[in-house]
């Protein structure tokens, strides 16, 4: 880990190896594929990250011999990052526990699963939705980041109404985009056992619980906006008309166009992301000689994933199929 800047989940995993943390984070990549893809770097403050984002290249010169250059400088600002926790209890009648003998600790985990589960879901749909103006415990996520049809690297497919969904190119990177985890903390998912406890019920009579907290404590940077690009206000209601259709799709302009709004550099390195209806409509198109052209090869350990222009096409249902045209 000190030789490395970020990890990813399954790096944390092999990190906190052996320990509860580890097994929770193992269990969470097994059920959410764009987690597996962020790097998580620790921020350089306990509530969030300070970093500086360059605005605009310095000025460069042609000049001749005996004539000077003018001296100039890049343009930087400073952006402060803010981390959230999102937190889950399990409470285990003491009662029922007792009855699993050996296997308290296996039963434990399985009456957990549910709430890392939701977890799961939360962090993966705040990553695309965290709006802090509406919820201030939580972080600003990517569609805040790129909140409008005319805003850099934001592609209008046409949807005008309240049944839209968005389509994402992203290239994660310690220099790009990356979430963090505040200064001397744990990456990834925490667990601690809480023990045995008193609780009441609601009839304020009392029994005896084990208890499990599970803690996540994170946020998003984005360190270069060129890093993203969101195809936004895709109709969710013509995802399967043909090209012959009122209302078609054209996806392959629309990925050729997202595509291209990215540096090269960048996008050599980045992952597509949409939901399992864009998936669908994805391949039936790929389907016509003339729509867009999935391939399909192996990433991520596995095979026959589908992909665009030569990168992976990862599923990922935290993308809503009703976000308000923007």
């Amino acid at each position: 880990m000190a030789d490395k800047l970020s990890m990813n989940l399954a790096e944390m995993q092999a990190f906190y190896g052996g320990t509860d943390t580890g097994n929770v984070i193992e269990l969470m990549n097994q059920t959410n594929d764009i987690l597996s893809d962020v790097p998580w770097i620790e921020a350089n403050g306990t509530d969030g990250h300070k970093t500086i984002i360059r605005t605009g290249l310095p000025e460069v010169y042609w000049r001749r011999a005996y004539r000077g250059t003018p001296v100039s400088k890049s343009e930087k600002t400073q952006v402060k990052e803010v981390c959230g926790i999102l937190e889950a209890r399990s409470e285990v009648d003491e009662i029922i526990l007792n009855c699993y003998d050996d296997k308290k600790n296996a039963f434990r985990m399985s009456e957990s699963s549910a709430f890392m589960e939701s977890m799961r879901q939360q962090m993966a749909e705040t990553l695309f939705y965290g709006d802090s103006n509406k919820k201030p415990d939580e972080f600003n996520g990517l569609c805040m980041r790129y909140p409008s049809k005319t805003a850099p690297n934001v592609i209008n497919a046409g949807c005008t109404g309240s049944k839209c969904t968005s389509m994402w190119l992203i290239a994660w990177g310690d220099n790009t985009i990356h979430g963090i985890y505040p200064k001397g903390s744990k990456g990834g998912l925490d667990h601690t056992d809480l023990g045995r406890q008193t609780v009441a019920d609601e009839n304020g009579n009392r029994f005896e619980v084990v208890v499990d907290r599970y803690q996540w404590m994170c946020g998003l940077a984005v360190r270069d906006w060129r890093a993203a690009v969101r195809i936004a206000n895709i109709s969710t209601e013509n995802l399967s008309k043909g090209m012959d259709e009122t209302g078609f799709i054209n996806f392959k302009k629309l990925l050729v166009q997202a595509k291209n709004k990215m540096p090269e550099s960048m996008r050599s390195k980045a992952v597509w992301y949409c939901n399992s209806e864009v998936m669908t409509a994805l391949e039936l198109q790929s389907g016509d000689q003339k729509g867009i052209h999935l391939t399909y090869g192996q990433y991520f350990n596995s095979e026959n994933v589908a992909s665009i222009f030569g990168r992976p096409v990862r599923q990922c249902d935290a993308i809503l199929s009703t976000e308000s045209a923007i």
